[in-house]
């Protein structure tokens, strides 16, 4: 049985698969691949009803992208501090919970690396090859990763996260989605969110 209005906390830690959506003004999508990374951190719920909580928890996430192509490698990595606040509701079967929760989410990026590798044995010898491709962003290593220029990220961002979880006792695994709201990049031309799915696992000190 569920007990109501109850406060639980715990550690979290589990793998994430992130990328940023970009689109042109004109609707052209870039197609980057996803990047694997992890998050860890404190996890905190308070039960409302039997079958209602509101739960947070304070992340070190990995987030960042990829683009590959027939000439060069190039990637984008943040390391951040995010803050997710959702509601859920829960289900109890037998001994097990299932969930569904949704909420908004605030992050800030406080680290971040970009890496441009070219395929030296097969690029083009003319720079402007890259410089009309998602490449382009990339190849300037000396440019800081957060700033105003044009190929630089804004720290902060905010958006929803929605997923699932199953419980059991003080073990919980959730799966999760979220999407940003902020344009993170500075140029005028592009749009860009950040994209993440996550699986986690959480394991509350007090019994559940």
């Amino acid at each position: 049985m569920l007990n109501a209005q109850g406060f639980y906390y715990g550690i979290t830690a589990g793998s994430t698969m992130a990328k940023i959506i970009e689109k042109t003004e004109i609707g052209q999508d870039y197609k980057k691949s996803n990047k694997f990374g992890y998050q860890v951190g404190l996890a905190a719920e308070y039960e409302i009803l039997s079958f209602l909580y509101v739960g947070a928890s304070l992340n070190y996430i990995t987030k960042g992208d990829k683009y590959k192509d027939n000439f060069a490698l190039s990637k984008i990595n943040f390391g951040s501090f995010e803050v997710p606040l959702q509601i859920g509701y829960k289900i109890p079967i037998g001994n097990v919970t299932v969930s569904a929760m949704v909420g908004p989410y605030t992050n800030v990026a406080i680290v971040g690396k970009r890496t441009f590798i070219p395929r030296e044995e097969i690029v083009p010898p003319f720079e402007w090859n890259f410089e009309d491709t998602p490449h382009a962003q990339y190849l300037d290593n000396e440019d800081d990763v957060f700033g105003e220029k044009w190929s630089s990220y804004k720290r902060f961002d905010s958006g929803i996260c929605a997923g699932l979880r199953v419980g059991f006792k003080n073990y919980n695994v959730s799966a999760n989605y979220s999407r940003g709201f902020v344009n993170i990049r500075h140029d005028e031309t592009i749009t860009a969110n950040h994209s993440v799915f996550n699986l986690s696992f959480i394991y509350y000190f007090n019994a559940y």
